[in-house]
């Protein structure tokens, strides 16, 4: 980089759509519609993850076996992954034989995969994603569900795995296929005002990506990230529309993925801010303290203290003042 001319920021997952009119307004309600698809599923996930990890603690032959093999849990599923997602068998209907960068690359990419009329590089991108058996929408089913059961497990693994990336593969499958289905229903593309625009199943995955990984972490930052990540904001207006329905949606139905985590683990955690609306602000302490406590001083004589805990049992703790008064 230093002696070469070459580029010293680069996106990790650079596309290039074009930048006048990548997109017909018309499009907005198909955007709209991923980001409520996305709040669905994002919500979908949590609770799934939540359910297994409580099944995992209250299952009493799992949690026998974790505590006796605790590498013992991740070697398994580590080979039942592999296996699963071997290239040469069943790894061709999720794409095995492509790292997780690439995976997002095609995802992306400025490549109508139903048109006909393919150059050899699109060919190859496009062969990657179908079968001699399935199609592309088989496969990007199949690549959904199997992604989502395989983030579930590993998240749960003693292991450092994050969940990012996997939602965000999810949603941009999903966005793809929903590009796809209009790509095949429009071959023409859209009119509007009378100008034709060509649909761009990339833009779709790029929306679904941002949307899927909001719903799950419950922020607006991703949307952010995605631009940052393609070096394009092109779909800035769709994805902003599509990340603040997901987030919309999936706060109604589940905490955000961290926030189910902490619950679990029952550790020190602290709840969403009342809104200015909430009754909660008309309660005073005075409300519902505790005026009669039970104390003991300083100087305190042995009869007092004996009749103290004689006739309060269940108090576990007293406070110690420095007198009655």
């Amino acid at each position: 980089i230093w002696m070469r001319l070459q580029e010293t920021i680069s996106a990790l997952f650079k596309t290039t759509f074009k930048v006048d009119s990548p997109f017909d307004p018309q499009e907005l309600f198909v955007f709209a519609t991923i980001g409520a698809l996305c709040g669905f599923l994002g919500a979908f996930f949590v609770w799934v993850h939540r359910q297994y990890v409580i099944f995992m603690r209250r299952n009493k032959k799992m949690k026998a076996f974790l505590q006796k093999s605790r590498l013992l849990y991740p070697l398994l599923v580590v080979i039942c992954y592999h296996s699963l997602s071997f290239p040469n068998g069943l790894g061709q209907f999720v794409v095995a034989d492509l790292t997780n960068h690439n995976q997002v690359v095609e995802l992306f990419s400025n490549v109508t995969w139903t048109k006909e009329n393919l150059t050899v590089h699109e060919f190859e991108i496009v062969e990657n994603w179908r079968t001699p058996w399935t199609g592309i929408f088989i496969n990007l089913i199949i690549y959904m569900i199997f992604t989502f059961c395989g983030a579930v497990v590993a998240s749960t693994l003693p292991v450092p795995s994050g969940i990012f990336i996997p939602v965000f593969k999810i949603g941009a499958a999903l966005g793809r296929f929903i590009g796809e289905a209009m790509a095949t229903g429009f071959p023409n593309g859209l009119r509007y005002g009378g100008t034709r625009h060509i649909i761009i199943p990339g833009g779709y995955s790029i929306v679904g990506a941002a949307a899927m990984a909001g719903a799950v972490t419950h922020t607006i930052s991703t949307s952010v990230i995605v631009f940052e990540l393609t070096g394009q904001i092109t779909h800035i207006l769709p994805v902003m529309i599509a990340v603040l329905i997901a987030n919309g949606i999936a706060q109604l139905l589940q905490p955000s993925v961290y926030d189910s985590i902490i619950q679990i683990k029952k550790l020190p955690y602290l709840p969403d801010i009342l809104t200015a609306t909430s009754g909660a602000y008309n309660i005073y302490v005075e409300d519902f303290m505790v005026r009669d406590v039970k104390y003991i001083w300083y100087g305190i004589t042995y009869r007092e203290l004996k009749n103290t805990l004689r006739e309060h049992k269940k108090i576990r703790s007293l406070p110690l003042v420095d007198s009655p008064g």
